[in-house]
């Protein structure tokens, strides 16, 4: 009975600190398999989502949809965050960021006027180069009608890159296709959508293509 009960409280203890239970209004699971973890988060103005723990994935990547305001993260455990209370500065729509990750739980506010979505991808493979600090990629400007790969950022765990594709016309195609990759529609109806190395798309569509360079890997523990 003492073991049944131990184990009844760790099922419990874990379902309090999982974001998709206790914060589902924020955080929405898109999609996971062995390459990585991918999930939509949105907010609305002054949100806040309790306290809740993500997962030990050792870097992140976030691809911001909206303009969004500063967020506050008030840390219960986390590597160099336990205990300290860190505001994130306000983004713009377009902008990425490929971060130096690891378990943390944490509580969230959100201090912006106006609603906010991103991307969050967890990559599962082999970190390799992982980053000192934040590596903050900037929106950028691409001509909608001429079709070009823009490469932002590129280590030995993954790529980031750009993608316009013009109307009418395939997706320029990859010049890594064996490397699978994480796409996230950034225009037209399907904004926000993200898709596992799909089949190449028709434009008008801009992309932010993340290629994985790496195995996976069995999750830390």
């Amino acid at each position: 009975m003492r073991l049944l009960f131990l184990l009844g409280c760790a099922v419990v203890c874990a379902s309090a600190q999982d974001p998709y239970v206790v914060a589902g209004d924020h955080f929405h699971l898109l999609f996971e398999n062995a390459w990585a973890r991918v999930s939509r988060a949105t907010f609305g103005p002054h949100d806040t989502a309790p306290v809740h723990e993500h997962p030990p994935t050792p870097t992140t990547v976030y691809i911001y949809l909206t303009d969004g305001g500063k967020f506050r993260f008030r840390h219960m455990t986390g590597f160099k965050v336990s205990g300290y209370v860190i505001t994130r500065p306000a983004v713009k729509a377009g902008a990425i960021r490929f971060a130096h990750s690891a378990p943390e739980t944490h509580s969230v506010e959100y201090l912006g006027d106006q609603p906010t979505e991103y991307i969050r991808i967890e990559p599962r493979t082999e970190a390799l180069d992982i980053p000192v600090r934040d590596v903050r990629i900037p929106p950028a400007e691409m001509d909608p009608d001429k079709p070009a790969i823009k490469n932002e950022f590129e280590n030995g765990q993954l790529r980031i890159l750009r993608v316009v594709c013009a109307a009418g016309k395939k997706c320029p195609a990859s010049q890594n296709p064996k490397d699978p990759a994480i796409v996230t529609i950034m225009s037209g109806p399907e904004k926000g959508t993200v898709r596992f190395s799909p089949k190449p798309e028709k434009g008008p569509l801009e992309e932010v293509r993340i290629e994985l360079k790496t195995e996976p890997v069995a999750p830390r523990k």
